[in-house]
């Protein structure tokens, strides 16, 4: 940006409005979300090796180096979710449809030297479940999280063959959960129960904490890249839940204490080939560490009704990510993106549950980049397709305090998603 101090000005501006409108978005892998720009919905987030603009600061920060100039990079994308969980002829719909989310991303060559600089903020985990139904309400009524992060990065390539890349991030987050509970010792609380000791708990909290991602970038030839990422396990601490419970015993308020929830560590292993000077492809090998997330367990320093903790088992999986994304440049102006991710869902049988349903997944994508003189604007879609999932276990009957019967819907039950992405960027090359 040379003497343009108010470039820098406006910059900061800008990135502050940014984090204004990031919202939460809705599960995709467990509670990751990807795709941070149009282009990188487009090619399917193949993106570890070829990424040549300032979300490199995300997808692999070694990428800084590709950067033909200065530039800014900014995205919104609109998320809809159709989602439903089936019991004994009973049906509810996830409420959470409709949702946001923006990033914020931008670079600078330091003159005369082999550094590059960068800075992101975007939200790469978030869920939004809502549901209202008596057959799910052991199980989850709402459930939110959201995080925002700022990430400064930075590049150095020292050599036309290599390139080395590390950022760090401050991370805010916001979660909300609530389900009822059952403490009905006798008759239990089914549906049909003419009587039912029931309360509604709702846990809200913050946390603000920090993360790393690196990554390398490795160029043999002129028209292969082979790139590496790695990010960093992260734990949101909500120890200090404010706790609020609602029903036939009467309202109550606490702290609860939760055990950390993990952001998990994310390798990505890319190769990029340009198989001619117009089209390129990349295939991308994901893997993702879910097998932190143990349970949720929330432990109440004074316990309320005499509850003394709850626990929620998970016992996700890791899971293993194959992304394969393919341009073509038309002319000077017009690129065409295509691409198709398979991905696992880290989320077994057993522990299955409304609050973050999801399975196995196949991603159909496709977009479109136009360029002019100093700008750029880039649109990205994206589709989720789910893999329907049968299960029978005991996550609709709830977790209720020790020692109670299980309450609510047994039974098989059935979980359907689909998601829509739909991302539009727009770029400046100062």
């Amino acid at each position: 940006m040379g003497c343009n101090g108010r470039a820098w000005t406006t910059g900061i501006i800008v990135w502050a409005l940014a984090l204004l409108f990031v919202g939460g978005p809705l599960f995709a892998g467990g509670y990751y979300i990807p795709h941070q720009t149009a282009r990188g919905v487009g090619l399917s987030n193949a993106l570890t090796a070829g990424v040549d603009d300032p979300s490199a600061v995300y997808y692999n920060p070694a990428a800084l180096s590709e950067i033909d100039g200065n530039r800014a990079l900014l995205s919104g994308t609109y998320i809809n979710v159709v989602s439903s969980v089936e019991n004994s002829g009973n049906r509810d719909i996830n409420g959470g449809r409709h949702n946001f989310a923006g990033s914020l991303f931008g670079n600078y060559h330091v003159p005369g030297t082999d550094l590059h600089l960068g800075l992101g903020i975007y939200s790469p985990f978030g869920l939004k479940t809502s549901y209202d139904a008596a057959f799910t309400r052991f199980a989850a009524h709402d459930a939110e999280l959201k995080t925002y992060y700022l990430t400064p990065a930075l590049a150095w390539n020292p050599s036309k063959y290599f390139s080395l890349g590390g950022g760090v991030s401050y991370i805010h987050s916001t979660a909300v959960l609530s389900r009822t509970l059952c403490f009905d010792p006798i008759l239990g609380c089914t549906n049909r129960a003419l009587l039912a000791l029931e309360e509604r708990i709702r846990l809200t909290d913050s946390d603000d904490t920090y993360g790393f991602n690196v990554g390398a970038l490795i160029k043999p030839i002129e028209r292969l890249k082979i790139g590496f990422s790695y990010r960093g396990n992260t734990d949101l601490h909500f120890d200090r839940a404010r706790t609020k419970l609602k029903g036939d015993f009467g309202p109550a308020h606490t702290i609860g204490d939760v055990r950390p929830l993990p952001l998990p560590a994310i390798i990505n292993v890319g190769v990029f080939y340009q198989i001619t000077p117009v089209w390129g492809a990349e295939l991308v090998y994901e893997r993702q560490n879910w097998s932190r997330f143990k349970d949720i367990t929330v432990r109440f320093p004074s316990p309320p009704f005499g509850i003394g903790s709850i626990t929620l088992p998970r016992k996700w999986n890791d899971t293993n990510t194959l992304r394969f994304g393919s341009s073509y440049r038309l002319d000077k102006n017009w690129e065409l993106r295509g691409g198709i991710g398979l991905e696992q869902g880290p989320m077994p049988n057993k522990t299955l549950n409304p609050s973050i349903p999801g399975g196995d997944v196949l991603t159909l994508n496709s977009g479109v980049g136009y360029q002019w003189d100093h700008f750029s604007l880039d649109f990205g879609y994206q589709a989720i397709f789910y893999k329907t999932r049968r299960v029978s276990n005991n996550e609709l009957e709830g977790a209720v305090p020790p020692g109670q019967p299980f309450a609510g819907a047994p039974g098989k039950d059935k979980y359907k998603t689909f998601n829509n992405f739909l991302t539009v960027s727009a770029g400046y090359k100062f």
